[in-house]
């Protein structure tokens, strides 16, 4: 746990001039106020967006504040971690598990599990025109995140 610590320390230090300099707000949708009230107690919110933290990083963050003891109800920190997924959390979909993917599409998990079943099959995604065909998956929900996606 040490070393997580030291590593979520490490790149919010590294990269909070550069988050303040661009003073990104956050992305308003539902969380968004609980994610203000348990992370800007301690620190400015400018250290969460913009961000390039993947799912994975977005978790572990999650787990040192929890930790480091900021308040929020199991409840709470749920939403939390949906606002960061939905949001906040970049993905490569070569490497993403069912449960990232469904987290940051905001899919269900059949179709979580159709993309990354047409990923194995076909040896990964080159672009976003490659993962806009898989079946049930939102053409328009791709193209929102595309940003936030990497091969």
């Amino acid at each position: 746990m040490r070393a997580l610590w030291i590593s979520v320390t490490f790149v919010l230090a590294v990269s909070a001039p550069a988050l303040a300099q661009t003073g990104g707000p956050l992305p308003d949708a539902p969380g968004k106020a609980l994610v203000e009230q348990a992370c800007g107690t301690c620190h400015g919110l400018e250290l969460l967006a913009p961000s390039t933290r993947t799912a994975a990083q977005w978790r572990d963050t999650m787990a040192v504040m929890k930790t480091s003891g900021a308040k929020a109800s199991d409840e709470e920190w749920k939403a939390i971690n949906q606002y960061f997924m939905a949001n906040l959390a970049y993905l490569n979909v070569n490497k993403a598990t069912v449960d990232e993917v469904r987290q940051v599409f905001d899919v269900s998990e059949k179709v979580a599990q159709a993309l990354v079943a047409r990923r194995d099959t076909q040896g990964g995604f080159k672009t976003i025109d490659d993962l806009k065909q898989v079946p049930d998956l939102d053409q328009k929900k791709v193209e929102a995140l595309k940003a936030r996606l990497t091969f």
